[in-house]
């Protein structure tokens, strides 16, 4: 490889990871100097003419990498409309990484799209668009509805979540929205289904997942993100991911991430140490408020193993529905554990 060629595909990837995107070649010229880089190890090809340094692309997270792509594509297709999970991901909406293997795009009978080895085409007609972060996607409420349909219980209820969260809306508000603008698409009455289960207290897609979990499993419907002053310190309140209110007081859940430990941005400074001591120091003081029985914490690991976790939550005494819920049978989220 020339050296006047090898400086500038240097140049293209450097000037890329600044700018945290890809690169896209433009013309013959800049492909097939890309292709070197891919043959000599220093590119892998994304996209066809999307580029990226391969240990940059390692290290991105699977939201982090649909982005990149997306801009890519738009670069490639101005007139492109991202749809469902990838429009969901420009929202900022907790769209979870199993839907984030291709790249979601709206098409018609008219202009369809087949399903490529890196698009997934969904089938809307021409309807509202808006731009998220420099990309074209479809309107809010199409976007959720979207994903409510095509997505299992667990997933859309995190989208449901994230979405009454950051935008700031009802579930009245949101479903007039969806009703508005989806009154044609198949599947609009499960995506309401889903969405009359939906809590804007919710925090991560985590928190959706695992309550999405307990409600399949039949257990009762916690309480999200309740406040306890801690006796020890009084100008401090902890709030708990769930609480479920029984006789003689409450059983407090919460979810361990690990995010919280592996985040420099949430650690705020903190060692990993310091992390998990102030985690111990709260779950004491939040077990001293007057009415609180006891504290079950589990992971992500836990929730997805469910006969287990159904284990775990009636052996701390998490009560279970009398009858289960009518509304997640009907949203298509019911396991069968027994």
């Amino acid at each position: 490889m020339q050296a006047r060629v090898y400086a500038w595909i240097q140049e293209q990837l450097d000037a890329a990871e600044t700018g945290k995107r890809c690169v896209v070649a433009h013309g013959r010229t800049e492909r097939d100097r890309m292709r070197k880089a891919v043959e000599a190890h220093m590119a892998i090809e994304i996209l066809p003419l999307v580029f990226a340094r391969p240990t940059y692309w390692q290290d991105l997270k699977p939201r982090a990498r649909m982005r990149h792509k997306m801009h890519a594509l738009q670069q490639l297709y101005p007139d492109l409309v991202f749809a469902g999970p990838s429009a969901a991901v420009a929202y900022g909406l907790a769209a979870s990484n199993r839907f984030l293997d291709k790249v979601w795009v709206r098409t018609d009978r008219k202009a369809h799209r087949r399903q490529s080895a890196y698009l997934r085409p969904v089938m809307v007609s021409h309807g509202a668009t808006e731009r998220r972060q420099g990309l074209l996607v479809t309107a809010l409420a199409r976007t959720v509805g979207d994903c409510l349909r095509l997505m299992d219980f667990r997933a859309g209820l995190a989208i449901a979540d994230s979405a009454l969260r950051m935008q700031g809306l009802t579930t009245q508000a949101l479903g007039e929205k969806m009703r508005r603008d989806c009154w044609h698409m198949s599947g609009l009455a499960r995506a309401l289904e889903v969405l009359a289960l939906a809590d804007g207290r919710a925090e991560s897609g985590g928190e959706s997942i695992a309550r999405a979990t307990m409600l399949e499993l039949g257990m009762a419907a916690p309480d999200l993100q309740r406040g306890y002053t801690s006796p020890i310190d009084p100008a401090v309140t902890y709030r708990a991911d769930f609480v479920w209110s029984v006789a003689g007081g409450d059983i407090v859940g919460e979810l361990d991430g690990l995010e919280k430990y592996e985040s420099e941005e949430l650690r705020g400074g903190r060692t990993i140490a310091q992390v998990i001591g102030d985690e111990h120091r709260r779950q004491s003081h939040i077990e001293a408020c007057q009415g609180v029985l006891r504290m079950v914490r589990f992971g992500f690991s836990d929730v997805m193993r469910e006969v287990a976790f159904l284990q775990l939550l009636e052996g701390c005494g998490v009560p279970r529905s009398y009858a289960l819920d009518e509304r997640v049978v009907r949203a298509g989220g019911v396991l069968r554990c027994r």
